[in-house]
Order: structure tokens, then C-alpha cells, then sequence
């Protein structure tokens, strides 16, 4: 769950020594000088399990409906709590500050509903998406500033290259695991040498960035995130398939996938695993406050990973988690959009 305020505090110091410029070399040690932003100490043999959810913006139309009651998006909804590592890909900036730039549509979230998603248990979130420099870099300063009071761990962007590729690495049980997180649209700007912006979703340094965590940083599991896809599109296309692959090819073990708002299949392939998209979990981005979703679980096992499907409902802005026929309608959505797939967690009734 979150972490003590000791060990955030560990994480500041290591932070503050600044990341180093040069050669890959250079890259390299500075993620090994800043490997663990946050270290979860504990023994013993139980699996460790992570859950991720997708798309989460607590603004728009949802902070209309809720207006000051902070709490409303996940009141009673244990799911990400209960998890060792809780994941969402938070689709905003974190921000009263800025300037909107140029774009159709421009997301916020005012920071007192930060208190639902650190009251969810949800540790980490990717900000490597299209929206996170919507109130340009003020907004994004802020949103660092934000997460790391609370200790809210980020993923994806930086204000230089170096932190923008700067893996997150937790461990757990004595199982290091970890996450980068990944951008290829043009809504946000990539980072630079010495400018803020988004890692970019470029083969080259993706697959170098996973070599360091696998060999340099000794990650036992690696979790790639990636903002991709066409919106609304029930499929990924074959070029995302390609790459998805490439990564688990490249040593990362699973890759979890939002942008569309919708869900997307799940494959298994080789070793690994990729859910393509997660759809939205509670985004506040349209007038519609009640629909299905779903949250993925890993099991770290002494045995090897296991995989589950969780069917989520939302509900007049409040998320839960499904049952009877309502959970059995979303798993058969589920294994429907994964037939596509030659390996899948959802081939039949049995696997779900």
C-alpha cells in the first residue's frame, strides 16, 4: 500500500542527487543510483499480487456530479487496496495552475480528489500519456509536486529524458519488480536532455530500457505500460501487436495497455502477457456514469504468474466489483475480443 513517510523520505534523498547526462552509460547509472523510489520490505513465500485498472480522470463531468465529496469514486472498493502494487494510468494533470493548450479537449484534476486515489490504495500511476501536459509545463510541475506529497509513486514522464525513462522499481517478498510507462501520440511533448515531457514509445530506447531494469537493476519482473490504440476501437491493430510482442521478446513480462476507453483483449505469448487496453476505470470525461470495465491481476507465485480478469462495474460514478450475471456479461465480452488471439487467459468458460 502506500509508503511510510520514512521511506518516502528515503526516495526524496535519492532523488535529490539528479540525474546524470552523457552517454548510455551515463543513463544507466543514473538508474541504478536511483533505482527504488519506493523499497516494500517483507518476508516470506505468499504471492505477490499487483492489480491495474486503466484510464482515471476525477474531474469533468465527474467532479460536477460529486462536487466536494472527495471520496465518492472509490468508496468501498477494496480491489486495489488489497493488492500489494495498485496501478491506473491517471489521465490528467494534477493542477489548479496553467494555461490550457491548443488541443479539443483539456483535462484536470483539482488536488483535493487526490485523497480517493490514495485512500483506494492505488501506489503507482503512469503519467505517460496525451493529456498530462494539458495545462502546459506549470500543470505538469504541479502534478510531480502532487503525487510525490502523497506518495504517489509516477512512471513515464520527467522533467528531462533521464527521469522520463526512469523506471519505478518496488519489491516485494524479495521480488523486485518493475514499470516504465510509455507515449508515442504528439499531444505531449517528448522529453529532451534538459526539457520536461512524456518517454517516448520508440523501439530502440524501450528495448534499452528494459535491458537495464532485466540486467543492470535486476528486476524479476518487468511491466511495460502503453497509452496507444484509436479511441473507441474494440482492437488493437496488427502494428501494436507486433510491438507488444517485441517487448515481451526484449525481456518485459507483461505490458499493460489503455488510451481507447474501451476494453481490449488479452494475449499470452511466450512467457509473457499483454492486455491491450483496460478501457477506463472512473473518468470523468463524458456524461456517462455508469458502465462495465475491468481490472487485471497478476499473482507472482513461487510457481510462475498467474493471470485473472477482474469484471468492474461503475455505478453512478462508484466503482465496484461485479458479480452474477452482471460479472459473467463483461467476461464474455472479455473472451470475446481475446479470440482473436492464438494464446488468451480466456479461452473458455473454465478460464476466467
Amino acid at each position: 500500500m502506500n509508503p511510510s513517510f520514512f521511506l518516502l523520505l528515503m526516495s526524496f534523498c535519492l532523488a535529490s542527487a539528479g540525474p546524470v547526462f552523457g552517454s548510455p552509460a551515463d543513463t544507466a547509472r543514473a538508474h541504478v543510483a536511483d533505482t527504488a523510489r519506493v523499497s516494500i520490505a517483507d518476508s516470506g513465500s505468499a504471492p505477490v499480487v499487483m492489480r491495474f485498472g486503466g484510464d482515471v480522470w476525477l474531474g469533468g463531468y465527474y467532479e460536477s456530479a460529486v462536487g466536494e465529496s472527495v471520496s465518492v469514486a472509490f468508496s468501498g472498493f477494496t480491489l486495489m487496496s488489497d493488492a500489494d502494487i495498485a496501478m491506473v494510468n491517471l489521465e490528467h494533470p494534477v493542477t489548479t495552475r496553467g494555461k490550457k493548450v491548443p488541443k479539443p479537449y483539456n483535462f484536470r484534476m483539482h488536488p483535493r480528489f487526490l485523497r480517493a486515489i490514495t485512500d483506494a490504495g492505488i501506489d503507482l500511476v503512469t503519467i505517460a500519456n496525451n493529456h498530462v501536459f494539458d495545462y502546459g509545463r506549470e500543470g505538469f510541475f504541479d502534478t510531480i509536486s502532487y503525487l510525490d506529497s502523497v506518495g504517489i509513486q509516477h512512471v513515464g514522464a520527467g522533467v528531462n529524458r533521464v527521469e522520463a525513462h526512469r523506471p519505478v522499481v518496488i519489491s516485494v517478498r524479495g521480488r523486485r519488480i518493475g514499470f516504465l510507462a510509455y507515449y508515442g501520440g504528439g499531444e505531449a511533448p517528448g522529453a529532451g536532455e534538459s526539457s520536461p515531457g512524456v518517454a517516448r514509445r520508440e523501439p530502440g530506447p524501450v528495448t534499452m530500457d528494459i535491458l537495464n531494469l532485466k540486467n543492470i537493476l535486476q528486476a524479476d519482473y518487468v511491466v511495460i505500460n502503453l497509452h496507444w490504440g484509436t479511441e473507441k476501437a474494440d482492437t488493437p491493430d496488427l502494428s501494436q501487436q507486433a510491438f507488444a510482442r517485441s517487448l515481451i521478446d526484449a525481456g518485459a513480462n507483461a505490458v499493460i495497455g489503455h488510451h481507447p476507453h474501451v476494453l481490449q483483449g488479452i494475449e499470452t505469448y511466450h512467457s509473457g502477457v499483454i492486455v491491450y487496453s483496460l478501457g477506463n476505470l472512473v473518468f470523468g470525461g463524458n456524461s456517462r456514469d455508469t458502465y462495465n470495465t475491468g481490472v487485471f491481476e497478476i499473482c507472482l507465485t513461487a510457481d510462475g504468474p498467474s493471470y485473472r480478469f477482474i469484471p468492474v462495474g461503475v455505478r453512478e460514478w462508484r466503482a465496484e466489483v461485479l458479480a452474477g450475471a452482471d460479472s459473467a456479461r463483461v467476461t464474455d465480452t472479455m473472451r470475446r475480443l481475446s479470440r482473436r488471439f492464438t494464446s488468451t487467459i480466456l479461452h473458455n468458460k473454465e478460464s476466467q
